[in-house]
């Protein structure tokens, strides 16, 4: 016996009496784990009992041409739907994003498995070149599968277009929102026999949205768990973005020589993508800033621009201009810091960055007021403030207010570096405080295949 119940050999005692026998055994009577166990053997002994049991006839190999017709007709539907979903996306996103809801209505037949795969897939491109695009086209993928007829294949595709949602918003800098599109992610994939994959690449991003609101404690364990799962699964690539991520986790600890290390690495493997490379050559340039190697900083910017222009990353470009902007300033070499932030401005506003439009006014008038020019910077105020008044962004309003608050103040004649400092420290959170500032701008960049 173990501990209170019968073992196998004491049950097996049991198989030639009646069933009803264990009516006669106070203890089995009682004890439900045994009865289970009793029955569990009796079974065995039945199946032990047909002579198919111990066919040994092989069986063949030869695949049955029923089954074969049967695959190919499905890999068939599902490259006929793919085609499809191809010229149904380019049809639906062209023209303004406001136009693309309307659109979809007036087609139900484009509403298939394969248009949520391949606006999952846009959802990457729109990412790098207009992330406002890139939450709409999440939220019509999510529609779009909330809809389809209950399977395995369409849980998936639920929880990816969850996943990108949660991705776009965390971009952009809604990290509470973005939370909870990722729960919602997740409760797709727990669903399904296997997820592992994807529940890896939703905790990685988790991490990093624990990390922009400073709860470090959470993050570290999700991230360093990342980098662990994608390197003994073998995806090299998503491991280097988590290792990314653990190197901005460093980075926001400020931690810099330990997160130059996992920057470097990365920048230097030859296996690594062409995106993640740069955006450890732009990290690792942080890294170098913060401790004092300025001339590595600035040759580290120049490489990371470079390399994000080669693969049209357009908006990470920008931040590692912006940044290297704020060296320059640091610097004093205001004429050229100044040059590349009235750049940095327009090329906000066309990428839709809101946030970034007031930061980087911000900076504008910050140089500005160093060298004395408080027209200048109630200049630049108003500009940012002409841009969000036409294209009506409340979403953004504690932007708007810091613009507006220093706007006055200039006017006023008692703006100053000071308050620039205090406006970004008040108004802006965790990725989106300033262009100069290391937790703002890093670059975290997970691989081209998002589906």
């Amino acid at each position: 016996m173990i501990e209170q119940h019968y073992d196998e050999e004491v049950l097996a005692g049991f198989l030639n009496e009646p069933i009803d026998a264990s009516a006669r055994d106070k203890h089995l009577d009682t004890c439900s784990l045994c009865k289970r166990t009793l029955q569990s053997i009796r079974d065995t002994a039945v199946l032990l009992k047909k002579p198919a049991i111990w066919d040994r006839q092989r069986f063949s190999t030869t695949a049955r041409p029923e089954t074969l017709a049967f695959l190919r007709g499905i890999q068939q539907t599902m490259a006929e739907e793919s085609a499809a979903a191809q010229v149904y996306v380019a049809l639906l996103l062209a023209g303004d994003r406001e136009s693309w809801a309307a659109r979809l209505e007036e087609h139900p037949e484009w509403r298939t498995a394969g248009l949520v795969c391949q606006l999952i897939a846009a959802t990457d491109r729109a990412i790098d070149l207009m992330p406002p695009d890139a939450l709409e086209i999440t939220r019509l993928a999510i529609d779009v599968a909330e809809q389809l007829q209950e399977s395995d294949r369409v849980v998936r595709l639920r929880g990816n277009a969850w996943y990108e949602r949660g991705y776009a918003l965390f971009y952009t800098g809604a990290f509470r929102e973005a939370l909870g599109a990722l729960k919602t992610a997740e409760s797709q994939f727990v669903q399904l026999p296997v997820a592992d994959h994807e529940i890896g690449r939703l905790n990685l991003v988790r991490g990093m949205i624990y990390r922009a609101l400073d709860r470090f404690d959470e993050a570290l364990p999700l991230i360093a768990g990342a980098v662990a799962f994608f390197r003994e699964y073998g995806d090299i690539e998503r491991c280097h973005s988590a290792g990314l991520a653990l190197g901005i986790t460093l980075m926001s600890r400020r931690q810099f020589r330990e997160a130059l290390i996992v920057h470097l690495k990365i920048a230097n493997d030859v296996a690594a993508g062409c995106r993640s490379r740069a955006s450890a050559l732009h990290n690792a340039a942080i890294c170098y800033r913060e401790i004092g190697e300025i001339d590595s900083a600035i040759n580290c910017f120049a490489k990371a621009i470079v390399a994000f222009e080669s693969v049209g990353m357009m908006s990470f470009r920008a931040k590692a201009r912006g940044t290297l902007a704020c060296i320059f300033a640091a610097r004093q070499q205001f004429d050229a810091a100044l040059g590349i932030f009235i750049e940095l401005r327009d090329e906000f506003e066309q990428l839709g960055m809101a946030n970034n439009v007031a930061l980087v006014a911000l900076d504008i008038a910050e140089v500005m007021l160093a060298i004395g020019d408080h027209g200048g910077a109630a200049t630049a105020c108003r500009q940012a403030i002409s841009y969000f008044e036409k294209s009506q962004l409340s979403s953004s309003q504690g932007a708007l207010t810091a613009v507006t608050y220093l706007c006055e103040a200039a006017i006023a004649g008692t703006a100053t570096v000071k308050l620039v400092s205090d406006l970004r420290g008040s108004y802006f959170s965790g990725s989106d405080r300033s262009l100069s500032d290391t937790q703002g701008y890093d670059l975290l960049l997970l691989p081209a295949d998002r589906g």
